[in-house]
């Protein structure tokens, strides 16, 4: 996805802005302080100390004097990095605590959240536990992490089995319509709020894409076809309103990309969809390897994390061939996309094996139907285009094999080629706006407030 550079500069300009001033004030002293105000039963806090720091979001660690008050995590939305940043808390509160209560995916437990001078913060129950990527990664690569090529097939195995239980059991799930749980009183919850997804937060951060090109708050959708157009239009969106030259290397390419997004636009008309009107599932963005903990001792799950980009979904969402069993998505890959399929086939295979082997444990335990089977769906996925959400796959499976560029933009409506060649020519000869003229949609002073 191409972003603006300028949009992107001014976000890390005000990231850093804010992790300067956090850093200034004492951010130890201040979890300490919230740990006490919101947990005063458990004594004072004795230190605090950085636990983590991820791409949205700065941890920290609170520990108590006496040996049997547990120690705490203070988890503080980074400002610049999240733009939603109450949005996203308030999200994941309500998933964390609707997932402790009906399911048995173990979730650190949520003791309070609320907004200090910093922003929103989230205080929840520390556990113990090591990434499930960090056995799995290949220790030679710096960065993020990659799946170790020589990874023995029982240590691969043990990993997708703990991951295949957690899809299993996030997969049973269901809602009546798409968007974000919110808790009322009385432990109630109910999808009340629109989807937060990490698109839409990269398409704010680093495109600057306004408020009002995503669906206002309040507004959940009831139809799969419905949201998948709501998204194609994200997309489109997205080349539409670039302020800047886009960073390609020529006008064909813009042009395709633009194609890209017309016909999947097009598509999500006529898709035969499983249940386009629910029940739709538990979804989350970010769910990965990197996000389940695992106790070392045991080798078994000890927490799964992060859980603001979660949302009831379609259910095809669900249906989908996991992206993370490379440790990477395919547009993280650095090589092109047929020598990601040559190494990620194979891991995909040993995955949806050891999937059958967990529903077939759970269908003798009588905890799983046969209609809640997730693996004939989802081993259809990468042949029925489900998986594919890129040009050269996508634009094959469905509107055959591929011709030329002018063959493709005779599928559009006449109105859509209209346009298109407005903005191609729109887009090759205006010259860049400076910073000067940059319109930024998230000042400092409107992020503080979101």
């Amino acid at each position: 996805m191409d972003f603006d550079p300028i949009a992107e500069r001014k976000q890390e300009q005000k990231a850093t802005a804010w992790l300067r001033l956090w850093s200034s004030r004492q951010p130890e002293l201040l979890s300490m302080h919230l740990a006490h105000k919101h947990r005063p039963a458990s004594g004072k806090p004795v230190s605090a100390c950085l636990w983590k720091s991820g791409a949205f979001n700065i941890c920290y660690r609170v520990r108590y004097n006496s040996n049997e008050e547990p120690d705490i995590i203070i988890r503080f939305a980074a400002l610049g990095r999240a733009i939603l940043r109450r949005e996203k808390v308030q999200n994941e509160v309500a998933t964390m605590n609707y997932l402790r209560k009906t399911t048995s995916i173990p979730i650190p437990e949520v003791y309070a959240s609320g907004i200090c001078w910093a922003g929103p913060y989230i205080i929840m129950s520390f556990i113990e536990g090591v990434p499930l990527s960090q056995p799995l990664k290949n220790p030679s690569v710096e960065g993020r992490p990659v799946l170790n090529p020589q990874i023995s097939n029982h240590s691969l195995k043990h990993a997708y089995r703990e991951m295949a239980i957690l899809v299993l059991e996030l997969s049973r799930v269901e809602f009546d319509s798409i968007g974000a749980l919110e808790e009322t009183e009385h432990e109630c919850f109910n999808i009340t709020k629109r989807p937060l997804t990490f698109n839409m937060n990269e398409l704010m951060a680093s495109a600057n894409i306004p408020l009002e090109a995503f669906p206002p708050p309040s507004h959940t959708f009831t139809s799969s076809t419905d949201y998948l157009r709501s998204l194609a239009t994200q997309h489109l969106l997205h080349l539409r309103l670039q302020q800047q030259k886009p960073s390609i290397t020529s006008e064909e390419n813009f042009q395709r990309r633009l194609l890209a997004r017309y016909l999947f636009l097009n598509l999500t008309k006529n898709l035969h969809l499983t249940n386009p009107h629910g029940p739709f599932r538990l979804y989350c963005d970010d769910f990965r390897p990197s996000n389940v903990l695992i106790d070392l001792n045991t080798s078994r799950i000890s927490a799964v994390i992060d859980w603001e980009f979660t949302y009831a979904a379609p259910a095809e969402f669900t249906y989908v061939a996991p992206w993370w069993l490379l440790l990477q998505s395919p547009e993280d890959w650095e090589g092109d996309l047929h020598q990601f399929l040559d190494r990620y086939i194979p891991r995909f295979y040993v995955f949806l094996e050891v999937l059958r082997e967990c529903e077939d444990e759970l269908m003798g335990q009588g905890l799983l139907s046969e209609s809640q089977r997730l693996s004939p769906r989802i081993g259809e996925s990468l042949d029925n285009g489900l998986f594919w959400i890129y040009w050269e796959f996508v634009d094959r499976r469905f509107y055959g094999d591929l011709g030329s560029l002018q063959d493709r933009v005779r599928l559009l409506s006449e109105e859509q080629r209209r346009e298109m060649d407005e903005l191609v020519r729109g887009k090759s000869g205006r010259c860049d706006r400076g910073e000067d003229e940059f319109e930024d949609h998230y000042p400092i002073d409107v992020l503080l407030e979101l």
